[in-house]
């Protein structure tokens, strides 16, 4: 019985599971993102968020910018400093966290948006901002997507809590989905500990939204030479 159901303990491939990757990303992106349906995703699986994001951070440094600088929020999870300077990369921050009203310094952060050099690389919270839990609403979400086509910035969406920002994954998936249906070919990371219960398991999944087909499959190849050496497969 167990091996009719295929419950073994051979290994994956070094993208992982195909299944659960399709399933990440239509989760992620929605079932009829036209990313998916033109076949313009790739996608692997990964060690959950932090090993995602250091393999993001390997990708960035080698076909971005090596050595290049690498915006995230100020404050942001405490892990993407340490993760991205591994990486190679140098970690910059914006100004997200306003103190004083304990919400969001939006003129603060679209200054930034602005005045970073054109084509710089930026990460983002999808939704649950960690560790502050405020997150710009939906116009604010527009308006910066709007900023960074202006400069062209490289977008790397980090997302751990899908579902948890609002109780809905769809709403919690509004910016990433946004972002998408303008054009922007962002990164995104995906984390199932907190929203699944899969602390354990480290599962999580990378996914880059590419032009056509003919990229996507560039890409992938190019993740899976990253993933070999760090850890070989999921």
């Amino acid at each position: 019985k167990i091996v009719w159901r295929t419950q073994d303990h051979e290994y994956a491939g070094i993208a992982g599971i195909k299944q659960f990757n399709d399933l990440s990303v239509e989760f992620a992106y929605g079932k009829d993102s036209p990313a998916l349906t033109e076949k313009r995703v790739a996608a692997v699986q990964a060690i959950s968020g932090t090993g995602a994001c250091r393999v993001l951070g390997h990708f960035f440094n080698r076909f971005v910018q090596t050595g290049g600088d690498i915006y995230m929020p100020n404050p942001t999870w405490g892990n993407h400093i340490p993760i991205m300077k591994e990486s190679g990369l140098v970690p910059k921050q914006y100004r997200y966290y306003d103190p004083a009203t304990r919400g969001l310094n939006f003129p603060g952060f679209v200054e930034d948006v602005r005045a970073a050099p054109e084509g710089s690389m930026f990460l983002l919270h999808a939704c649950a901002h960690n560790p502050t839990g405020v997150d710009p609403d939906f116009e604010q979400w527009k308006e910066l997507s709007a900023e960074f086509k202006k400069k062209n910035h490289v977008l790397f969406f980090d997302c751990a809590y899908q579902g948890f920002a609002s109780g809905d994954h769809v709403k919690d998936a509004a910016a990433i989905r946004y972002f998408v249906s303008e054009g922007h070919n962002i990164v995104l990371s995906q984390s199932f500990a907190k929203n699944f219960g899969l602390y354990g398991e480290r599962i999580g999944c990378l996914s880059v939204v590419c032009k056509d087909t003919e990229e996507a499959q560039r890409v992938e190849s190019q993740l899976k030479i990253v993933i070999r050496p760090l850890y070989s497969n999921p």
